[in-house]
Order: C-alpha cells, then sequence, then structure tokens
C-alpha cells in the first residue's frame, strides 16, 4: 500500500496496469486490516470531539484537554499510515505532493492547538486514498478479468490421440479438440465439425454465432453443443485476447492531452499554493501586526483545500471508465488521446468493400434474354458452367443455385480472367465478361448490361453458341448496419465518403444507397493516403474505417484510425487507433456517444474542482472555514465527486438493436405462382434481397429503420401479375 500511495499522490491518479507487479505486492497489516484501523480511529477521534465539546461546555481542567489531544493522537497513529509514508517518500524526492500537504496541515493544527481537525483531516483523508484506490482496482481488473479469460489448458489432438497440454505448448497448426461448453483456448480456424460459439466476450455479440469448416474462432469464445475440431492460427502469446489484453494495458498509459496538460500543471500548482499559504501564515502578523494564531490556521486550511487530487483525477478516472465501458461493448480503444480526439472529428471515411459491405459476393439480378429462356433456366446453366470453375465469382453463383439441379458439362474450358465454356447436351455455352462475349463476335443489349454497371453489379454474360441468351449480375452485399451508421452520423452533423479500389460506378451505387456525401473510386493505397490529406487540407478532421492492408496507410494518416476487428487484416489493427471486434458497424455510433459522454464529464469534472476550491479558499481567507470542512468537503467531497461522475459512463446502454445480416438472410431463390406456375426470380433491393413481412416483400432498409435509419417504402405483393394468383417463396 505504501508504494502504491505513493504512485498514487504524485498525481492523485497514476492507474497502473501493469497487474503482475500489483499482484506481487504483499499487503501490509495496516492495508490488510484498513476498515477496522480506520473505524478503531474514528471511534477515538469521535471521543476526543466529545471531550472537546465537554470543555466548550463545562470549562473543565488541564487534565480533560490533554486526554481529549491524547485521542486526537491515537486516532492518528490509527489512520496515518501510508499517508505519511506518501509524505515521506515525496520529501526524499524533494518534491510537494498532496499527502506532504496533508501532514504539514495536520501537524500545524496540532502545534496551535485544533488537534481534532489535525485528526479528521488525516482520518478522512485516508478514507479519500483507500476510495480512489478501489476506483483504480476496478480499472486494473478490467485488464486481469481479460487474461483470465482464456483457458491455461487445451486438448490437443496428435495421432487420433487427444492430449491434455499447456495452451503455451500449443504450436500454430496443431489440432486442437473444443468440446461441447468449452472455453476456446486458441484462435484457430474450424477444420471439423460445427457448433455455436458464443463470442461476447471478444465481439460483445450477444447472439451466438454458428461457426463451420473453414470459420475462424477466437480464443475466449465458448463453444455450443457440438464438438469441433480448430487448427490453431496463432500462438498463445499473439491471440487476439492477448493483443487486446496489451492493448488495453497500453491505453490505460496513453493519456489524453487534457490529462497530461493537467498533471504538468499540479507540479508547478502544489509549490505555488505551499508558498501562497506560507505568505498567508506570515505577513499578516508580521506586516499588518495581525493576531498569528488565525492565520496560521488559515494558512493550514489554504493547504489542503487546495491540494489538486480532485482536479488530476477529473480526467484519468473518466478516460479508464470509458475504456474499460468500450471494451465491454466490442471496440478496443489504444488510449484515452483518441476519445479525445474523436471530439474534434468532422468526417467519417469508409472502404467499401469488407467495410460497407459483407465482403461475400452474391447474384442480385438473373436477366433472360426475351426468348424462350425464363431466369431459372439462365441460373441452371450459368451455375453449372461455373461449377468447374474456382474463381469467387463462379463460387458465389453456385452458392445462389444451390437448389438448383446442376447439368453435367463436358469440354469444360476456362480463360483466365475472362470467362469460361462448356457444353450441356452437347451445345456449346460460354460465360464471362463482356469484353469476352463482344470479343467472340456475339451482339448483346450494351445498354441494358450498362445500366446494370452503372449500379455497381458486375455482369457475367452467357451465350449458347453464336447468341447472347442472358445473364447474371454479381453485388457485394451491404452490412445491414451500414444505413444506421450513416443516418447517425448525419444526425451528429458529421460528413462521410467513401474511399475504395473498387470502381467508380460500384462506389457511386453504394454511396447512393446510404446517401454518403463524397465518393472517391479506383484509388490504390497511396491514393487513399493522398485522398485523405486532400480532405485535411481543406479543414476537416477525418476519421478512417477500413479492414485491409491497402487501408493501412489511409488508417495512419487519418486523425483517429478504425478498423473492422473481426475481418480486419493485422497490419491494419496495428495501424488502427480503434478496433471494432465485430462486423457491427453501429458500434461507431456506440463508440461517439461513450466518446461524448465521457468528454463531457472530463468538462464537468475539471470546472466542478476549480469552481469548489475557488469559492473555499475565498472563505478560508475571509475566516469562514474550518480544517473539518476543508477536508470533508474542499478535498475529499470533491474527489469522490469526481470518482462518482466519472463512473457514470458505465451507465450507458446502447440504443441500437443489434441487427444482423442473418437475421434478413433470404434463403429463397424464385418465387412461383400456385396457379399459373410462372417463375420469377427472387427481388433485390438496395443491396440485399427483399424481406417476407405481413405477406408482402419489403425493402430490408424497412426493418433496420425501426431502430434509427430512414425508411424505404418500397413493397412487392406475392400476388401474380400474371394471373392474380398467389405466389410462393421457393
Amino acid at each position: 500500500m505504501a508504494k502504491h500511495a505513493c504512485e498514487h499522490c504524485e498525481s492523485c491518479c497514476n492507474i497502473s496496469v501493469g497487474h503482475e507487479e500489483h499482484e506481487e505486492e504483499k499487503p501490509s497489516t495496516f492495508k490488510a486490516h484498513f476498515w477496522k484501523f480506520l473505524m478503531a480511529a474514528g471511534t477515538l477521534l469521535g471521543l476526543s470531539i466529545l471531550i472537546e465539546f465537554s470543555l466548550l461546555a463545562t470549562g473543565s481542567g488541564l487534565s480533560d484537554l490533554v486526554l481529549s489531544q491524547c485521542f486526537a493522537i491515537g486516532a492518528v497513529i490509527l489512520s496515518c499510515h501510508d499517508v505519511f509514508l506518501a509524505a515521506l517518500s515525496e520529501m526524499r524526492q524533494k518534491r510537494l505532493g498532496a499527502s506532504t500537504l496533508m501532514v504539514v496541515a495536520a501537524i500545524g493544527s496540532f502545534l496551535i492547538l485544533h488537534a481534532q481537525e489535525g485528526a479528521m483531516a488525516i482520518w478522512l483523508y485516508s478514507i479519500a486514498e483507500k476510495l480512489e484506490d478501489l476506483s483504480a482496482d476496478r480499472a486494473r481488473d478490467a485488464v486481469s478479468k481479460l487474461v483470465a479469460l482464456a483457458p491455461d489448458m487445451a486438448l490437443r489432438k496428435v495421432d487420433g490421440q487427444v492430449q491434455q497440454v499447456p495452451t503455451r505448448d500449443v504450436k500454430v497448426g496443431d489440432i486442437i479438440v473444443i468440446k461441447p461448453g468449452m472455453k476456446v483456448p486458441l484462435d484457430g480456424k474450424v477444420v471439423a465439425g460445427e457448433s455455436y460459439f458464443d463470442t461476447h466476450a471478444i465481439t460483445g455479440e450477444s447472439v451466438p454465432r454458428l461457426k463451420a469448416i473453414g470459420d475462424d474462432v477466437f480464443a475466449s469464445s465458448i463453444n455450443g453443443d457440438m464438438l469441433v475440431e480448430l487448427q490453431v492460427t496463432k500462438a498463445s502469446g499473439d491471440t487476439l485476447l492477448a493483443k487486446i489484453t496489451d492493448s488495453i494495458r497500453t491505453a490505460q498509459k496513453n493519456k489524453s492531452k487534457t490529462e497530461i496538460f493537467i498533471q504538468k500543471f499540479a507540479r508547478y500548482y502544489t509549490p505555488a499554493i505551499f508558498l501562497v499559504s506560507l505568505a498567508i501564515m506570515i505577513l499578516p502578523w508580521l506586516v499588518f501586526n495581525q493576531e498569528p494564531l488565525p492565520w496560521i490556521y488559515r494558512a493550514l486550511i489554504l493547504l489542503v483545500i487546495s491540494c489538486p487530487c480532485a482536479l488530476t483525477l477529473s480526467t484519468p478516472l473518466s478516460m479508464v471508465a470509458a475504456l474499460t465501458k468500450l471494451s465491454r461493448e466490442g471496440v478496443l480503444v489504444k488510449g484515452g488521446r483518441y476519445i479525445e480526439a474523436l471530439d474534434k472529428i468532422t468526417m467519417f471515411g469508409f472502404d467499401k468493400t469488407a467495410t460497407l459491405t459483407e465482403g461475400r459476393l452474391k447474384v442480385h439480378d438473373i436477366v433472360p434474354m426475351d426468348g424462350d429462356e425464363t431466369p431459372a433456366q439462365v441460373l441452371q446453366i450459368i451455375a453449372s458452367l461455373e461449377a468447374n470453375s474456382q474463381h469467387p465469382i463462379a463460387k458465389a453463383i453456385v452458392s445462389s443455385a444451390r437448389d438448383v439441379t446442376l447439368l453435367p458439362v463436358t469440354g469444360f474450358a476456362e480463360v483466365k480472367g475472362k470467362g469460361i465454356t462448356g457444353k450441356i447436351h452437347g451445345i456449346e455455352y460460354r460465360a464471362g465478361s463482356l469484353p469476352y462475349i463482344t470479343g467472340l463476335g456475339i451482339d448483346v443489349p450494351e445498354s441494358r448490361i450498362k445500366e446494370y454497371t452503372s449500379a455497381g453489379k458486375t455482369p457475367v454474360l452467357l451465350s449458347r453458341g453464336n447468341d447472347y441468351i442472358g445473364m447474371v449480375t454479381i453485388r457485394d452485399n451491404l452490412r445491414v448496419s451500414a444505413p444506421i451508421l450513416l443516418r447517425g452520423l448525419k444526425n451528429r452533423r458529421i460528413k462521410s465518403m467513401i474511399i475504395s479500389g473498387d470502381n467508380q460506378a460500384t462506389v457511386d451505387s453504394i454511396g447512393d444507397c446510404l446517401y454518403v456525401d463524397e465518393r472517391y473510386g479506383n484509388l490504390l493505397p497511396e491514393q487513399k493516403l493522398d485522398r485523405i490529406k486532400q480532405v485535411q487540407a481543406r479543414g476537416q478532421r477525418v476519421s478512417m474505417v477500413g479492414d485491409g492492408i491497402n487501408d493501412a496507410p489511409a488508417l495512419t494518416q487519418s486523425n483517429v484510425g478504425i478498423a473492422m476487428g473481426s475481418s480486419g487484416t493485422d497490419i491494419a489493427l496495428e495501424a488502427a487507433d480503434i478496433t471494432i471486434m465485430n462486423d457491427d458497424l453501429t458500434k461507431i455510433l456506440v463508440l461517439l456517444d461513450i466518446k461524448r459522454i465521457a468528454n463531457r464529464i472530463v468538462r464537468q469534472n475539471i470546472w466542478l474542482s476549480i469552481i469548489i476550491k475557488i469559492s473555499f479558499a475565498i472563505l478560508t481567507v475571509l475566516g469562514f472555514m474550518n480544517l473539518a470542512i476543508a477536508v470533508g468537503i474542499g478535498d475529499m467531497g470533491v474527489s469522490l465527486l469526481v470518482i462518482l461522475n466519472g463512473f457514470r459512463v458505465f451507465g450507458y446502454k446502447s440504443k441500437f438493436q443489434d441487427v444482423s445480416a442473418e437475421d434478413l438472410e433470404v434463403e429463397a431463390t424464385r418465387i412461383i405462382c400456385k396457379t399459373c406456375k410462372t417463375t420469377s426470380v427472387y427481388p433485390q433491393h438496395h443491396g440485399r434481397e427483399m424481406v417476407e413481412k405481413d405477406g408482402q416483400l419489403v425493402c430490408w432498409k424497412s426493418l433496420v429503420a425501426e431502430v434509427s435509419a430512414d425508411a424505404c417504402k418500397v413493397k412487392l405483393s406475392l400476388a401474380c401479375p400474371t394471373c392474380n394468383g398467389m405466389r410462393e417463396i421457393e
């Protein structure tokens, strides 16, 4: 406790996060029985005060006065342990701190026969220090709990045998078994089985997510009810949990500019107050022939009132509370300086792929040429061809045709980067890009195709022999949380822009869906960085949100860089100042809300401390203050108010509903009329499939809008336009 008290009193707010050192520190007898000592000291102090009142009422003799002073001395002895050790440490370091001021005031009060007030000053100050230590411990506990999340042991599978081994002995590439209900010890990729995992400790998501073969699982996730096997991708010191823990320790040391200024100010403030108190103590009776004792007493009170504890506590406790709250919400901030910097952000820049979009391609339109082919037939033919390719677009088409019977293909050939060809029932078909198909001399409706490309979609054209027969379009789905975020930014009067390497038409299409202010496409990584610089040169303070290697330069250049942690690369996470631990973009709005609360609390605490200190100092000089009130309200009371006000951050509750892509996922691929059997492709709007609601198909944005975004009014009836019969979704 002595060691911590010395550190604590240096600035009244150094919240150490080195938990190993903290754990090794052996508690002193005083620390181990702190409240017992304080209760005994309080009892003696109460007896001393009662005797003092008795002296005033009855005019008792010297023996009662001595007894009163002895009780007061006993109270000091029982409660002064850490305060005196801290004061000695400060004096050895040749500096004046809060503990030194308090001890000087207490000793002075004894010398002028105000023993009870001196004892009360030490007693109340010890309580205040303990409460501040408890608040610091709460911050340390955030890291300790994170460290405890990952198990120390793992079930490693070698040659079919499962062995329990320490987690630190498991290497990258090893196979580990995760039984139902087990915590995952290391980051890994699912190689066998599938199960739902509770990932709230890392990502902040309340709903368990299904993890199948190929999916990443983070350490500390809790397995559901199925056994799975993981291939380890990160050693124990490199897991996402380990990085989060290290980042939080670093974050709590990265102080904001306000905190740094106040701590520097306190180093000069305390000696200055000591000199002012000395002047008040000496000058009135030395220069103006005033009675010395009242002015000595006032000087001692001024020492106590001017203790900078509350002022230096005003910023760090609020920031630590905000950092801890954000980590519970799945947002990792590397320091209080970035919470403070967010207050000045005027524009958010976004990468498109895997940031505003999900980063997975999906079929959006099936467009047959006027003729005999139906949309279902076009999809069947093109999916049968693409099933033989490993191209990402091919996989997206085959995935969208999962309920379609694929036809056998012969003579398959792939023209890299252009298209594919093959025969079905002896008839030659080709599928590919517009340049590939037109390069074969096949006529296509280019104006119609450009309608889709201008909407940000990638067309895959299909021909039979030398005749064009239709196309499918591919597009990356918008994240469900994207419109909520962009509407939230507009409500906060923050501008937005897209900075993407994708083509301009796609960027403009996404921008139109989300009402983004500025859109820039076809950018290389260095061009993204240049664009950030250009926007900053216009006077904007930019926060960049991205996930990939190509976003790292822009993340570094921006005033505050934010990485999407779930899908983000290690380079992006390293370059960013803030990491969103899941794919929910509304966490950025949570970040902005908590930022606003934390910065407001900091300002409240600073002004509260200054106003009360100045008011009490004036009352002291005028003679309307005593030492007990100075400690109880002017020092301890203000410090407690600052602490309690700082912890208001923990009361924040997100108002953004957790709407995930899975909640709006539509498995259907077509609609068929029960009467006339007319088949049509399942419709889409605003970059995703429409959703069935109350017997109609509605735009998915109308469901998201129930949270905070603008509703989309588009609705489609399930009545067949051909025969007016009822259509079914398949």
